[in-house]
């Protein structure tokens, strides 16, 4: 028995040797300088994980609004809309507002909520005034600075030519420049191209007249139409004589697929896709050419009468008149037999009534600015075009005056410093140019009056 314990411590000596060895192994050896027991790979010590530097915690998002435009002051002629703009970032809201004292006090404008803000009809009353635009963001508000409306009347000055020979203006055209003022001399047969600058004048097909020229629109080729008696002529970029492009020498009425015909077509207007579209007098319809000359009629029914409605379910009274939005959306159509401006929406061909009284004729006439509620009353309008803020400028050729529209649909006499109407001799033809400069033909007159702002 004692024998066997002796056995036992023996044998239990060399393995509690080898895992003290094992165990100098697992933390770098004994001192030994070979670490570990013989016949035992020992790994080395892992190295310690490096810290690094932190990321950065992100920044917060500035939701602050700022204004990066501010809106700038304004100069304006009397009658006339004006537009102010601002831009801003980090913006969720807009609150134009006015003061008419100078900044001291300001108030809101009802509606007046977007990035831009376009003024009613200005009138003298109100130069001076000013305007600023309170911008919202989601953290905070800013304002703009306050920007200066100033309100000019118009000066009226004939407009000096030489080469021109004048009988019977008609419609006036400007090019996109406003460096050429053409001319539809009704009169003599000619169309001239004035020089606005110098006021030299030539015949655009010398040698060549047609029956009475009126209507005229300007392709952005340089394609020159003209309405003439019952077709419309073409003349070609550089050229100096007309063609017939559709219509006859015979008055009538037919759309295409037939030969198209018409009755004294007056102002014609032209759009960005080329489409022709044509005041038809005496066939008291509006009609439209397509820029491969197909025919078709876009409203009226042929009656003589006043009827809002839609294509062919509407009646004209005789449109002379036209002129189309900037954006082509829109035809505005002076009705010579109702004194009312009408309009008619391209795409849908529905026709409305702007303003005037037309439906009772002689007595629904006049001229007294407004709006369609104060009521305004309009005269027998025979020209008619739009700058390019979509202010409608029109001639009341019986009243003698120019008239403008403003976008919200008030409608303004063209006024001299003392408040008097501009007075001229049965205008029709009506032209702005991009830099507010109008020109008025005085049909009888036999003269154009450049209008613009007094200094």
């Amino acid at each position: 028995m004692i024998a066997t314990r002796t056995v036992s411590r023996a044998w239990r000596a060399p393995a509690a040797l080898l895992m003290t060895n094992l165990l100098l192994a697992a933390c770098g050896g004994g001192g030994g300088g070979g670490g570990g027991f013989p016949g035992f790979a020992v790994a080395p010590a892992p190295a310690p994980a490096s810290q690094g530097t932190p990321a950065p915690a992100p920044a917060p998002e500035d939701t602050t609004p700022s204004i990066t435009m501010q809106p700038s002051d304004t100069t304006v002629g009397q009658g006339v809309s004006a537009t102010l703009k601002v831009q801003a970032v980090r913006a969720t809201a807009y609150q134009w507002q006015r003061s008419v004292d100078g900044g001291t006090s300001w108030t809101d404008i009802s509606g007046a909520s977007g990035d831009s803000f376009t003024t009613a009809a200005n009138q003298l009353a109100d130069s001076g005034q000013q305007l600023r635009v309170r911008v919202t963001g989601a953290d905070g508000s800013v304002t703009s600075h306050a920007a200066t409306l100033t309100v000019k009347p118009w000066v009226a000055n004939v407009l000096a030519t030489t080469g021109v020979s004048y009988n019977h203006p008609y419609q006036l055209l400007l090019d996109a420049s406003g460096a050429n003022l053409y001319v539809a001399m009704g009169g003599n047969g000619s169309v001239y191209k004035i020089d606005t600058a110098s006021g030299n004048g030539a015949e655009v097909t010398p040698g060549t007249t047609m029956n009475t020229p009126y209507g005229l629109a300007l392709g952005a080729d340089g394609t020159l139409y003209v309405s003439d008696h019952h077709r419309i002529n073409k003349i070609a970029p550089n050229a100096t004589t007309f063609s017939t492009w559709v219509g006859d020498s015979t008055s009538g009425y037919a759309d295409s697929p037939a030969t198209p015909l018409f009755h004294n077509p007056a102002s014609i207007a032209l759009d960005s896709a080329g489409n022709l579209f044509v005041a038809d007098t005496e066939n008291k319809r509006v009609r439209k050419v397509a820029a491969d000359g197909t025919t078709s009629t876009l409203a009226g029914d042929g009656t003589q009468a006043y009827l809002d409605g839609v294509g062919t379910a509407a009646q004209m009274a005789r449109p002379q008149g036209l002129a189309i939005s900037r954006d082509g959306s829109t035809l505005y159509d002076t009705d010579t037999d109702s004194p009312c401006l009408r309009k008619i929406d391209v795409a849908s061909a529905t026709v409305s009534t702007l303003l005037g009284d037309c439906a009772n004729g002689n007595a629904g006439a006049g001229v007294v600015d407004g709006t369609s509620a104060t009521p305004a009353k309009l005269g027998y309008s025979y020209g008619v075009t739009v700058d390019a803020n979509n202010n409608v400028f029109l001639t009341q050729a019986w009243d003698g005056v120019a008239r403008v529209v403003s976008p919200s649909g008030e409608i303004s006499t063209l006024r001299d410093s003392s408040g008097t109407a501009l007075a001229f001799n049965f205008p029709i033809g009506v032209a702005v140019a991009g830099d507010g400069t109008i020109y008025v033909g005085a049909s009888n007159g036999n003269q154009i009056f450049k209008l613009t702002l007094a200094p």
